[in-house]
């Protein structure tokens, strides 16, 4: 029996009202309605955001007036992982905090901390490898330490595996080169600084800080005082709650229209269509593309698509070609090698040369007017539209080539 055959409008209105005069559930929304700058931006799970703060913590000669304190217990924490690096817990008062680089993306690598140390021949280079949501994947974690090995051969090393919980590495071997760290210990390491020296820290420092740990907490750790509320109450009121999100709006569909009015109205045509996704061609390519492809319901071989729910945090317009013959790929390939822009796909079936994506959440979407989002797409639809016509201009010469599998 499922929540529809047991709630009707007289339970979901009494339940409504025991919600609503839960103590508990007053206390979740005015927590919710706190200000945290990491929310009000949006980034709370955004690896790179969470990178760059970091950086700036650990960076003694920055401007949180921490000094070299943070930076100082999380190379003690390095040092102490069952994972043998260079770094020596006795040798980090040796390292002159003066002369401490923080990169930022260099090489892809998500941190890079070097200090030179008293010693010429014990300078210290740490590659940080931050993974909020993610996994290393593609052999990255060894590509980084080839990467440090040969830019940094005569420096010590360290190779810190950076996650919410201290997981290991996708990639089993290179447990043995990276410590693994998490940030767990970053809030424990945080809070100590700030309990035992919040008169020398400045009030919008402390700020900052205490909503970067109240992040990390509800969002990473899922231990803030709002996370256990919310489980009370959903504990509490589950027959409710299930009931809301069983038959709660599909967001995919509702926004489905408001692309496909933008598509409409800029003279193109639609495609196959799935859920999130929004796929068109021109009407000039619709007459000569092939649907001879696997995949979409319409067999097309080439469409344009925007992935428009998928895709975390943002909206992904592609070009994609769909598995199909050898022949028949070449042809678009062909085609579209000299386009400015154009790169090589990764995939093997599924073929993707050109893409764009923007700033984009479905959730914030919600009771937000269609009209509002249709102008929020002007200025993507400029770089799409680019896209579009380029790609049209280089098929249409190859068009007796394409008819040939009509």
């Amino acid at each position: 029996m499922n929540n529809t055959d047991v709630m009707n409008t007289y339970n979901v209105r009494e339940k409504y009202r025991e919600l609503l005069n839960n103590i508990d559930f007053d206390k979740l929304e005015l927590g919710l309605k706190q200000p945290n700058i990491f929310q009000i931006l949006g980034i709370a799970r955004a690896e790179i955001r969470h990178s760059n703060f970091l950086g700036w913590l650990l960076d003694p000669n920055e401007s949180h007036g921490l000094g070299k304190l943070f930076l100082i217990k999380f190379l003690r924490g390095v040092s102490t992982s069952q994972v043998v690096t260079d770094l020596d817990e006795f040798d980090i008062e040796k390292l002159n905090f003066d002369t401490v680089e923080v990169r930022r993306e260099w090489k892809n690598i998500d941190l890079l901390l070097i200090i030179e140390d008293s010693d010429d021949d014990k300078d210290l280079v740490v590659c940080i490898e931050n993974k909020v949501d993610s996994k290393d994947h593609s052999g990255q974690l060894k590509t980084y330490r080839d990467v440090i090995d040969k830019n940094f051969n005569d420096k010590r090393k360290a190779f810190v595996y950076l996650t919410p919980s201290g997981e290991e590495p996708l990639v089993k071997a290179e447990s043995e080169h990276y410590a693994l760290y998490s940030y767990v210990e970053i809030v424990e390491q945080i809070e100590s600084i700030l309990t035992i020296h919040t008169e020398s820290i400045s009030q919008s420092v402390t700020r900052y800080i205490i909503d970067y740990i109240r992040t990390i907490r509800r969002e990473l750790m899922q231990t803030d005082e709002l996370n256990l509320l919310a489980d009370k109450i959903y504990r509490n009121h589950r027959e409710l709650i299930d009931f809301v999100f069983e038959h709660k709006t599909d967001l995919a569909s509702t926004i489905y229209p408001v692309f496909e009015k933008k598509i409409i109205d800029s003279g193109w045509v639609m495609g196959s269509k799935n859920k999130g996704f929004a796929r068109f061609l021109t009407p000039k390519l619709a007459g000569i593309i092939p649907k001879q492809g696997k995949g979409w319901t319409n067999k097309e071989n080439f469409l344009f698509e925007i992935n428009f729910n998928w895709a975390k945090n943002n909206a992904v317009f592609k070009a994609v070609i769909s598995p199909s013959t050898e022949e028949l790929q070449k042809i678009f390939i062909k085609a579209f090698e000299p386009i400015k822009g154009y790169k090589k796909a990764k995939g093997k079936q599924w073929l993707i040369n050109f893409d764009y994506s923007w700033r984009w959440n479905i959730e914030d979407m919600v009771d937000v007017e269609h009209n509002d989002i249709l102008n929020g797409l002007d200025e993507p639809w400029k770089e799409i539209s680019k896209i579009v016509q380029a790609i049209e201009n280089a098929l249409l010469p190859h068009q007796e080539e394409l008819e040939q599998f009509l």
